[in-house]
């Protein structure tokens, strides 16, 4: 059951300034419905995908189902994806620039986010199939990577995001410009922590003395969490939470990139 903040449902009903941001990733799809002019979070919503079809998870929304969207933006969390300074940027050109970090393109669409921070455009791909639902069922809608999120919202600092617990995002930016940034999937909590520690390392950084910003699906009491701490200590690991401006009941770290998108679309 969704439970709509400062609103009665009636009201949400009637009202027609919502925003509503979708993340969507491999186990979960994700919704937030804002107030276009309080900026403030209505209600959100997690529906576990399961391999089921997208349409039946949409179907089940009660976010969907109870209220007027006036605009609609998606980012996916996936690996299909690369990052092409706007120096040799062409827009007709990116498809190519996909195919050199993909094996196999041809059931993606392919689209580009120009980086409103940073001089560079991604260039990923989202599953056609899943793209023709949604344009469907949201005409105007606007389409994001997850890396678009995370590199024009976060500040200069070592970021970790999870996606899920085991898929996960390093952002570094360093005096406001990016160093790094990256996807990876892990089978085990031995694994995060290699490629956190690979990073650091490939960037001349001592992981058991930088703070690391984190976000996403980790807390203090995950395995990932627990474990890292065993080998960084506890008060360089923190939690990036939404700005004060934004605070609500909803508002956590968790779901920290979800609370961003409408800024960046």
């Amino acid at each position: 059951m969704v439970v709509f903040y400062h609103m009665t449902e009636n009201e949400v009903k009637n009202y027609d300034n919502f925003h509503l941001s979708i993340e969507i990733n491999t186990h979960f799809t994700h919704f937030l419905l804002v107030d276009k002019s309080t900026k403030k979070a209505v209600a959100m919503e997690s529906i576990e995908i399961n391999k089921r079809d997208l349409s039946l998870v949409f179907h089940e929304s009660e976010i969907i189902q109870k209220s007027n969207q006036d605009t609609v933006s998606c980012a996916f969390q996936n690996s299909h994806f690369t990052l092409i300074p706007n120096s040799i940027f062409q827009e007709n050109e990116s498809s190519a620039y996909l195919k050199f970090s993909q094996t196999e393109v041809s059931s993606l669409d392919v689209n580009h986010d120009k980086l409103v921070k940073h001089e560079i455009a991604n260039c990923y791909g989202i599953e056609k199939e899943a793209k023709e639902f949604l344009s469907g069922l949201f005409p105007n809608i606007q389409y994001k990577h997850i890396g678009s999120i995370l590199i024009d919202s976060l500040t200069d600092g070592f970021h970790v995001n999870f996606s899920t617990d085991n898929q996960f995002e390093i952002t570094v930016i360093e005096n406001k410009k990016l160093l790094f940034f990256n996807r990876f999937v892990s089978e085990n909590t031995d694994e995060t922590l290699y490629y956190l520690s690979l990073v650091a390392e490939k960037l001349k950084l001592d992981i058991q003395k930088i703070k690391i910003g984190l976000s996403g699906m980790i807390g203090q009491n995950d395995e990932n969490f627990l474990f890292w701490s065993q080998f960084i200590p506890k008060e360089n690991l923190n939690f990036n939470e939404i700005d004060a401006s934004q605070l609500n009941a909803i508002s956590t770290h968790r779901f920290f990139t979800l609370h961003k998108q409408i800024q960046c679309v």
